[in-house]
């Protein structure tokens, strides 16, 4: 099959389903069941399995249990599974300031894990605002390690909208925040905060088709100017023109959405293949650098 797309990459991953010379960085992932949802490559050896066979070259995977459960518990099976599969998986410690006690030494038990990165904050479904005191701990450890954040953002939110991150992107310059999902929505904003803060990335996960997320009680509220019309093409395009693919990351939140339907939407996006290879590994990999340990 030979496709309108120019992109030799584009060719190459329809061919093979995977490349060589562009593999995969995965900098949002999600590990084990999510109760009261099916996802059908949960499983973990499925999963292990999928992300192979894609060409990914290494996911940043934070548990569910540890975001919606049992911090503890959750990190502690994200440790059992980087140790198990070290040339795939790391982590990022997930933070729940709900808990206190144990987002106090969040800092010091990520650095004493083998296999994690940095740290997952997900203020909206927390309901604590990105800019409270409870997450100050962790960020200013960040900050002096320079180690990744990746901050759950969503346009129009109380809890983590990009003119909160903005606030957090100027406070703490060191730490390398990840704005999942661009802040959905306010694509405007985020585009402005991509190209002004050396230490701040756009991270594609949801990027790639609409969602509505009116219903929730709390958090990932109406996307901005989004109410009527919930498309978003375009949106890679508009990012790579505005803010750089050298400030873009890929995400897919494994294993809630499809990483074929991902990484087609930047391969067939209408950039080139050297925005493509910023997107998929090379920033990426300029992040996790030093950071990796095997």
């Amino acid at each position: 099959m030979r496709p309108g797309n120019p992109s030799p990459l584009a060719h190459e991953f329809l061919e093979t389903g995977r490349s060589e010379s562009c593999p995969i960085i995965d900098l949002h992932g999600h590990w084990g069941p999510y109760y009261g949802a099916y996802l059908p490559v949960a499983c973990n050896d499925r999963m292990i399995g999928v992300l192979r066979r894609r060409g990914v070259q290494r996911i940043v995977c934070s548990a569910h249990d540890a975001l919606f459960a049992d911090p503890d518990r959750g990190n502690a099976e994200m440790h059992a599974a980087i140790q198990k599969w070290p040339d795939l998986l790391s982590g990022f410690w997930a933070v729940n300031p709900n808990y206190p006690d144990l987002a106090a030494r969040a800092s010091a038990d990520m650095a004493a894990a083998k296999g994690f990165v940095g740290f997952k904050l997900l203020p909206d479904y927390h309901a604590r605002p990105i800019t409270c005191d409870a997450y100050r701990p962790v960020l200013e450890y960040a900050n002096a390690m320079q180690l990744p954040v990746l901050i759950h953002t969503w346009g129009g939110s109380a809890f983590n909208s990009p003119q909160q991150v903005e606030v957090v992107a100027a406070k703490y310059p060191e730490a390398r925040l990840l704005m999942g999902h661009s802040g959905f929505g306010d694509w405007e904003t985020s585009a402005r905060m991509g190209r002004d803060y050396p230490n701040l990335f756009l991270e594609l996960t949801a990027c790639y088709a609409a969602h509505d997320f009116e219903m929730l009680p709390s958090g990932s509220g109406t996307p901005v100017g989004l109410c009527s019309c919930l498309h978003v093409n375009g949106i890679i395009e508009y990012f790579v023109e505005r803010a750089g693919s050298e400030k873009i990351v890929f995400g897919t939140d494994m294993p809630w959405y499809s990483p074929h339907f991902a990484a087609g939407s930047v391969l067939f996006a209408h950039i080139t293949d050297d925005d493509r290879h910023n997107i998929l590994h090379r920033n990426a990999a300029k992040i996790l650098e030093k950071l990796i340990v095997q």
